[in-house]
This record gives structure tokens, sequence and C-alpha cells, in this order.
């Protein structure tokens, strides 16, 4: 009896593992939609009704089979999608979901999609094919040879091109990500620049445009003083008016001393006369 329950316990331990297919069926859409970011594999998403016999027939040859769910475990997050005849007997959020993606994918049963980790459609299997006829003869053809085989062969390389291709998009999010960090880096405050030396020369004069100065102008229009090509008007202008005030005013200086000296001279000769006149006796 021990002998037999020995043998029993290794049986459970070596062969009942491997026969359990490694793969399950998801039913909740956004736990597809969590593994698959998780893992970096498409969803496999399963349009079907499990009380229909060309659905069961389809699941046994094809989606239940080992080779398959071994297969799914390494490259699919798989998910079902179901609509049974004895639809009341399903749950009301689970029939709420399962309508709401046969309405987004305008899904037939059965059919089968590759969805990326966001749930929009990346592949149609049914359009691969050009026609749903056309599909289910290439099911028809896949399930007279080796079903789990033939289909697995069917579905791997559109899987490696998605895998390849979220591979890329993922590359090249990391690097516009590793751009912009470096561009958000504030820069490295360059040393400050010495001043620069102030030239020994003065620099010439801005020569003005006629139209930047107000020149006085005769009735006829013509310019009293014609513009001067080396420096600004206004300053010739303005040095001519100060030497001629200059000149006035030594002008002015110069008539004042005149007419001093000439009262100066006047005094003395009126204190002359009267001296003389004092001098003189009377007669």
């Amino acid at each position: 009896m021990k002998l037999f329950f020995a043998l029993c316990c290794c049986f459970a331990m070596t062969v009942l593992p491997g026969a359990l297919p490694a793969a399950e069926w998801n039913t909740d859409f956004e736990k597809a939609k969590a593994e698959s970011a998780k893992t970096n594999r498409p969803i496999f998403v399963l349009f079907t009704n499990s009380e229909s016999a060309g659905c069961i027939g389809f699941d046994r040859a094809i989606f239940n089979a080992k080779k398959f769910l071994d297969y799914a475990d390494k490259n699919l997050v798989l998910m079902k999608v179901d609509f049974p005849t004895t639809i009341h007997l399903q749950a009301k959020s689970l029939t709420e979901q399962n309508r709401k993606l046969r309405l987004k994918f305008g899904a037939t049963i059965p059919s089968a999609y590759l969805l990326d980790q966001n749930g929009d459609l990346y592949l149609n299997f049914t359009k691969v094919e050009k026609t749903p006829e056309a599909h289910r003869r290439k099911l028809n053809e896949i399930m007279e040879y080796d079903a789990p085989k033939a289909y697995t062969d069917y579905i791997d390389p559109f899987v490696k091109e998605y895998i390849e291709l979220k591979t890329i998009e993922a590359a090249k999010a990391a690097a516009e990500a590793k751009q912009k960090a470096a561009e958000a880096k504030p820069e490295a405050k360059k040393p400050a620049k010495k001043p620069a030396k102030k030239p020994t020369e003065k620099p010439k004069a801005k020569v003005s445009s006629e139209s930047e100065v107000i020149i006085p102008k005769e009735k006829s229009g013509t310019l009293l003083i014609p513009p001067d090509p080396v420096g600004n008007v206004q300053d010739t202008l303005k040095s001519r008016g100060a030497v001629e005030a200059a000149e006035k005013a030594a002008e002015e200086e110069e008539v004042a001393r005149e007419v001093e000296a000439e009262k100066e001279a006047i005094e003395k000769e009126d204190a002359a006369k009267a001296e003389a006149k004092e001098a003189t006796p009377a007669a």
C-alpha cells in the first residue's frame, strides 16, 4: 500500500504537471491588458460560443490543444470572449464587457484577433485571409493537417512582427525620453567675459541723415547750412552759435571799456577845470 502511494505521488509530480496546459484563457479584458503590458506579448482574442458545435470543434482541435497552449504560454496573452446560447447564465458584467468588445471590433463568431497592450487592434486574422470564407478554408486546412502545430506556424510570423515592432517603439520612446531629459538639464554657467578695453581713439560722430536733423530753412527752401558729411549738422550749428555768442560778448565788453574810459576822461577834464577856476583870483 505504501509503495502504491509513493508511485502515485511520483506520477503526480512528473506526469501531471507536464500534462496540464501552461497558458490559461483570460475572461477579464483589463487583466489581459495588464499581463500584455507586463510581458510585451500581444493579446490573442478569440470570439466564440462555448455551446456551439462548430466553436466546440475549433476549441478541441486548436485552441484547447496542448501544443497551442504551450506556444501561447511563451508568445501570447489569451483572452476568450464567449457568447453562450444560454447567455442569461453568464454574469451580467461579463456579458456587458463581451458585448462592448464585439461592437468595437465588429467580430463574427468564431473569429480571432491580435491586440496590443492597450487593447487596440493589431491584426484581424479574418482580413489576413481577405474574406471570412477564405479564413474558414485556412482553418479547415490547418485542422486536416495538424491543427495545433499548423496554427502556431500560421500565427507565429505575425506575433514575431508585433514583438519586433513594439521593441523598436520602446527603444524609440526610450531614446526620446533620454533626449528630453538631456534638454531639460540646466546648461553649465560659462565664465563671465572680461569687459572689453575702451578704445583710445574717440569714435567718429554718427552721420545722421537729413531726415533725422532739423535745419532752419529760408523761405526759398534752400538750406542755410548744407549737411556736414563728417559730423552732425546740429552739432555744427551749436558750435557756430557758441562762437557768435562769444564774439558778441567780447564786442560788448570792448564797448563797455571804451565807455568807461571816456567817462574817466570827462571826469578828469571836469576836475582840471574846477581846479583852474579855484586858482584864478577874483577881479
